[in-house]
């Protein structure tokens, strides 16, 4: 009887190593799908990694690109100020010029004023010699009045007349020479003034000119800022993702490390089962033959 006992319990502890296996059995598939998990897991990581190394790579050519404008523009930067600069000297130039046509017309206005006084003098001239040759003519009529008397008195009459017609001829002379320079001093003031609109224009757009040069460097230095900026951006970008690289490469090392202990363990824990599952069975099947 007690034989019988002994092997009924020793049957039920078979029955419960079978049933502790099929659950270890369970365990280890659970295994087997987390290490197939885990692989999958590491051929996304490296594809993550291949993917964030060809981002460094099209950051890096993006990197070159923004230097390549930047340097572009600090040449165009150099380019403008040198057109400025040049502009500037021009304007100045042209302002110098100005004042100095401003002057002549001014001159110009002075000589016109003096060839009319001239003109003026002249006109004072013609009037004593008129009033001269009328003096003359007196003079001669006295003197005919006068008979062999008056005859010196005469002679020195006509004198005094043809004086009086060479200094109106003279004075003619003059003041036909005086309108005709004054006509020509007149025809250069106005040409004057007109050079000196057109310069006073001129000097306007030139300011203009720099003003709008002004606005495009100032645009420029904003932009070499901006593309500065733009590059500081990418190559703190291309750190940090080189150093997430750098993780992602230790984490995928160490978990290549971790899925080896693990496959080494559940290959040893495989064998191991297959032998307690057949020791299992076969103390089973003996307990059962000692039953009948």
């Amino acid at each position: 009887m007690e034989n019988l006992d002994l092997v009924k319990s020793g049957k039920e502890a078979a029955d419960i190593l079978i049933t502790y296996l099929a659950k270890d059995a369970m365990g280890a598939d659970f295994l087997k799908d987390y290490l197939a998990n885990a692989n999958a897991i590491n051929e996304s990581t490296h594809s993550q990694q291949e993917a964030l190394q060809k981002i460094v790579d099209g950051s890096s050519g993006i990197k070159e690109q923004a230097k390549g404008i930047a340097e572009k523009a600090m040449q165009n930067n150099e380019r403008l100020n040198s057109i400025y600069d040049a502009i500037e000297k021009l304007g100045k130039s042209v302002e110098r010029i100005e004042r100095e046509h401003r002057l002549y017309a001014q001159q110009f206005t002075e000589l016109i004023t003096q060839a009319k006084e001239i003109n003026s003098l002249v006109d004072s001239i013609k009037n004593i010699s008129a009033q001269t040759n009328l003096l003359s003519f007196n003079a001669s009529i006295e003197a005919a009045r006068a008979g062999v008397a008056g005859k010196g008195f005469r002679i020195i009459a006509n004198e005094v007349k043809k004086l009086s017609d060479d200094t109106d001829k003279t004075s003619e002379t003059i003041k036909a020479k005086v309108d005709a320079l004054t006509h020509s001093i007149s025809s250069l003031e106005k040409e004057t003034f007109k050079n000196t609109d057109d310069m006073s224009k001129l000097t306007q757009e030139t300011e203009s000119t720099l003003e709008r040069f002004t606005n495009v460097r100032t645009i420029n230095s904003e932009n070499n800022m901006n593309v500065g900026g733009i590059t500081e951006y990418i190559d703190q970008n291309i750190v940090d993702i080189n150093d997430l690289i750098v993780k992602v490469r230790k984490a995928e090392e160490d978990n290549k490390k971790t899925l080896t202990k693990f496959a080494v363990c559940a290959s040893e824990n495989e064998m191991l089962f297959n032998d307690l599952y057949s020791f299992a069975y076969e103390i089973k099947a003996i307990f059962k033959e000692l039953l009948k």
